[in-house]
């Protein structure tokens, strides 16, 4: 047996877990077994090491490529019409789109990333007069995102400049 765990279903498999049970029932199950298995507890054989190592593995890539939850504040008007956001997670800009009626603490999904959650809570708002409905998308960050997403990266820029250095030469 080997200590390599390369995926997310090696890694709960690993755990004795299936992969739907999500990183609380990986945690659980990952400190029953630490448990039994520690060189304090258990006698340490080439095997029981090479298992120790194996679920620790486990939950290190868990951890690593697990969901992430995010919350974003909205206020009550925005909640009835809708629209989209950009939040940033790190240094990623994460687009999310929030449907007309979402409800508070409701969890949605960032456009193209299944394993972030956004919660949404919605803030209480002043009374707006009637006019006509909001956009979906507010332009400052649609523009944020499409700047963010249209800048070349450094390794383009480089790659630009050894092609430019290359063809004067």
């Amino acid at each position: 047996m080997t200590s390599r765990v390369t995926s997310l279903r090696d890694a709960y498999s690993a755990l004795g877990l299936e992969p739907g049970d999500g990183p609380l029932a990986a945690k659980s199950a990952f400190r029953t077994l630490v448990k039994t298995l520690h060189p304090d507890v258990t006698e340490p054989t080439p095997q029981t090491l090479t298992q120790l190592a194996r679920i620790v593995a486990a939950m290190e890539l868990i951890k690593a490529v697990g969901p992430t939850g995010l919350d974003l504040e909205i206020s009550s008007n925005q909640a009835a019409t809708g629209l989209t956001r950009t939040v940033r997670h790190g240094e990623r800009p994460l687009l999310v789109r929030i449907p007309a009626g979402v409800l508070d603490g409701e969890i949605i999904h960032a456009v193209g990333e299944p394993d972030i959650t956004i919660t949404i809570r919605i803030t209480a708002s002043e009374p707006v007069p009637e006019s006509p409905a909001a956009p979906l998308v507010e332009s400052a960050d649609l523009d944020a995102f499409i700047h963010e997403y249209s800048r070349p990266s450094a390794h383009a820029r480089l790659a630009r400049w050894i092609r430019k250095a290359q063809s004067a030469a």
